[in-house]
């Protein structure tokens, strides 16, 4: 069995941290295709108001006052 050397651990160091940079930039890259494909559009365009939700006032409530 082949002793541990400071080299072969250099080595295992290397492409641990080549691993996590590469996850890191795979990630990053999905995040930008996925924001670049489905968009940011903004506010939208229509607007409701106002709407009552609280059910106590809502026309549809089980309660008569």
């Amino acid at each position: 069995m082949e002793p541990i050397t400071s080299e072969s651990k250099e080595r295992s160091n290397r492409i641990g941290w080549i691993f996590v940079i590469a996850m890191a930039v795979v990630f990053i890259l999905w995040g930008l295709f996925i924001f670049f494909t489905v968009g940011d559009k903004g506010p939208p365009s229509w607007d409701f108001g106002v709407i009552k939700d609280i059910p106590g006032e809502s026309s549809y409530s089980t309660e008569r006052h």
